[in-house]
């Protein structure tokens, strides 16, 4: 008697969107991107001018470079950013306000809903991208070539991170790679 094994194997393949739906494409989030981004500035404005904080660093005359620290509205708007994103994405809605605006909805491969912790480190891959850039703020006049150096880096590490939109067949930007998310473009009636 002969007994036959079989074993399994492992293959990764993506699993079938929901009918309807495609990749979420480039301009359709830039433009999503867009919506937020106005939104997010209206929100830290009012924020500024409510509780008092400076928007911008002081002027470099004035810059103890010992005693630097970031301003208070680094802190506020990384904050503003990170829970913007990760409370609309992991809501009902499932998107920003400008990715809803443009019918589009942020999933797993399958399209189920994301986690608030997927959603937040999804926001989060993003964030630290720029993290740099916004660290190094304040030293942006008391030392532009190193400042500048810092800021090409980073710009282009953003732009490769974005464009990668374009150039995938899942329209997948690196934050979405790396937490294993997908932006879906959605026909009005569902969700």
């Amino acid at each position: 008697m002969s007994v036959e094994t079989t074993e399994a194997a492992f293959t990764v393949t993506d699993t079938a969107i929901p009918a309807g739906w495609t990749y979420g494409g480039f301009w359709r989030r830039a433009l999503a991107a867009i919506i937020d981004g106005l939104i997010l500035f209206v929100l830290s404005l009012t924020l500024a001018v409510l509780f008092g904080y400076p928007l911008a660093p002081p002027p470099p005359e004035t810059i103890d470079l010992a005693a630097l620290t970031p301003p208070t509205a680094v802190f506020v708007n990384i904050a503003l950013y990170l829970g913007y994103h990760t409370l609309f994405v992991a809501s009902r809605m499932r998107a920003t306000p400008g990715k809803r605006f443009m019918n589009l909805v942020v999933g797993r491969p399958d399209g189920a809903p994301v986690s608030p912790a997927l959603a937040f480190a999804r926001i989060g891959v993003q964030e630290l991208i720029s993290l740099p850039l916004v660290l190094l703020q304040p030293l942006g006049k008391a030392s532009p070539l190193l400042y500048g150096g810092v800021a090409l880096i980073v710009c282009v590490a953003i732009l490769v991170n974005y464009l990668m939109v374009a150039f995938t067949d899942q329209k997948t930007a690196g934050h979405d790679r790396i937490c294993g998310t997908r932006v879906f473009h959605r026909p009005d009636e569902s969700v």
